[in-house]
C-alpha cells in the first residue's frame, strides 16, 4: 500500500498542474512544425517557413550559420531556401520571426526578420541555444537581401 501512495501523489499533482512531458527535436528550429504559407498581397510574396527534414544542402548551410549567425541562400528543388541564424543565445526561448518578405524586382526579394527574446518572467531552458529559421521562396533564381534587427 505504501508503494502506491507516491505514484498516486505524483499523478494527482500532474493532473492539477496540467504538466505534460514534452519531446523536442534537436536542434530546435525556430520555424513552426509545419509549413506556413503567407498569402500574396501588394508588397508581400508567398513563402514557406519550413521545418526539418531539409534538403541536404540546406542542412549543411544550417551548420554554418547556426553558431556564427547570419544568413545564406541555398538553391534546391526548384526553390531558393533562405537559411538564417541568430547566433548563440544564453537560454532557450529565443526565436527568429519573419516580419516581411517583399519582392523588389523580377528575381529580387527583401526578407525582414527579428530575433524575439523569451517573454519576461517566462520559464526558459538554462542551456545555450542557437535560433534558426529556413524560408523557402518559390523562385530558384532569387536574389535575396536579408535585414535582421
Amino acid at each position: 500500500m505504501m508503494n502506491i501512495f507516491p505514484g498516486l501523489l505524483l499523478a494527482a499533482s500532474l493532473c492539477v498542474t496540467g504538466a505534460t512531458s514534452m519531446s523536442l527535436p534537436h536542434p530546435t528550429a525556430s520555424a513552426p512544425a509545419g509549413k506556413e504559407v503567407v498569402p500574396s498581397a501588394v508588397e508581400t510574396v508567398p513563402y514557406e517557413a519550413v521545418a526539418a527534414p531539409y534538403p541536404p544542402a540546406v542542412t549543411e548551410a544550417l551548420k554554418k550559420v547556426r553558431k556564427s549567425g547570419g544568413h545564406t541562400v541555398v538553391r534546391a528543388n526548384g526553390k531558393a531556401y533562405v537559411v538564417i541564424g541568430a547566433g548563440q543565445k544564453p537560454t532557450g526561448g529565443y526565436r527568429i520571426v519573419t516580419d516581411q518578405v517583399k519582392r523588389t524586382g523580377p528575381h529580387g526579394f527583401t526578407v525582414r526578420v527579428h530575433v524575439q527574446p523569451p517573454a519576461p518572467g517566462a520559464l526558459k531552458t538554462q542551456a545555450i541555444s542557437y535560433p534558426t529559421l529556413v524560408i523557402a521562396l518559390p523562385d530558384q533564381q532569387a536574389q535575396v537581401s536579408v535585414h535582421m534587427r
